[in-house]
């Protein structure tokens, strides 16, 4: 059971979540659904990392902060949802099951740390350790530093901040550095840029807190939207982002890139 609890460890940190964020998320939960059943606190949290069996309320909150489905969390503690039907029908023989029903087994695998598959298409955080990362070259890999810093790889079709980091660049993220800086730079290429996680997945972009609302802001010329959260419920800020390897696009869409005289060095 214990291995389970890190499982769910390992997916909430893969999205920089915190146990104050848990905790704030699923009071929303608790909100909506008009049941405190569903509230996740610090020390829940921390007894289910433990080996502790949380309640199928506590489970909907942990999928939905996971961003997996309420089935797959439950296939996590030996739970298959697809099995129940036919073994329930199985005990009913002088009853035909419906003709129209078809039953499969969901195919999935929990397999955090050990196979580590990225959606390049959009922004995501990395999981796991800096070997498991197939695509990164192996001189890279020996200078990443996991313990201190979060990596994440910029989707190829975020093309928010493309002049600065172009899609499909690594980019190396203080996650200390949580607090958005006003003041201090020079110029726009200057200004702090951090990765935030929201609803919808992750940004990155410049940032700048109004009252209670956060702005994420992309490059001008991207014609992308400027985004805007309330915080800290809807939006947390992963960190600032201090470095950027650029660019890992497939050859082909580079050189569509170049052809448009994009920059692809910071």
């Amino acid at each position: 059971m214990k291995e389970r609890g890190h499982l769910i460890r390992d997916m909430l940190s893969a999205k920089g979540l915190r146990p104050r964020d848990i905790e704030r998320r699923s009071r929303t939960i608790c909100d909506e659904k008009g049941n405190q059943e569903f509230f996740v606190s610090h020390a829940t949290l921390a007894d289910i990392e433990a080996g502790s069996t949380p309640s199928i309320y506590k489970l909907y909150t942990l999928a939905v902060c996971c961003g997996v489905s309420y089935s797959r969390m439950l296939l996590l503690f030996g739970v298959d949802t697809g099995e129940a039907e036919p073994q329930a029908l199985a005990l009913v023989p002088d009853k035909p099951a419906p003709e129209t029903s078809i039953l499969t087994k969901p195919n999935f695998e929990f397999r955090m740390n050990f196979d580590v598959r990225v959606d390049r298409e959009e922004t995501n955080l990395l999981q796991g350790e800096p070997q498991d990362w197939r695509f990164l070259p192996q001189d890279l890999v020996t200078r990443l530093e996991p313990t201190r810093f979060l990596y994440a790889l910029i989707g190829l079709k975020d093309e928010s901040m493309s002049d600065i980091i172009p899609p499909g660049s690594l980019v190396e993220i203080d996650r200390e550095q949580t607090q958005i800086d006003h003041t201090g730079w020079n110029n726009l290429r200057d200004r702090p840029i951090y990765l935030v996680w929201h609803e919808q997945g992750y940004s990155c972009g410049w940032c700048q807190i109004v009252r209670n609302e956060l702005l994420i802001m992309p490059w001008p010329g991207s014609a992308r939207p400027i985004l805007l959260f309330k915080v800290p419920r809807e939006a947390t800020v992963i960190g600032r982002i201090v470095h950027v390897w650029c660019s890992l696009c497939p050859e082909s869409r580079m050189s569509a890139r170049l052809e448009r005289n994009r920059s692809f060095s910071r």
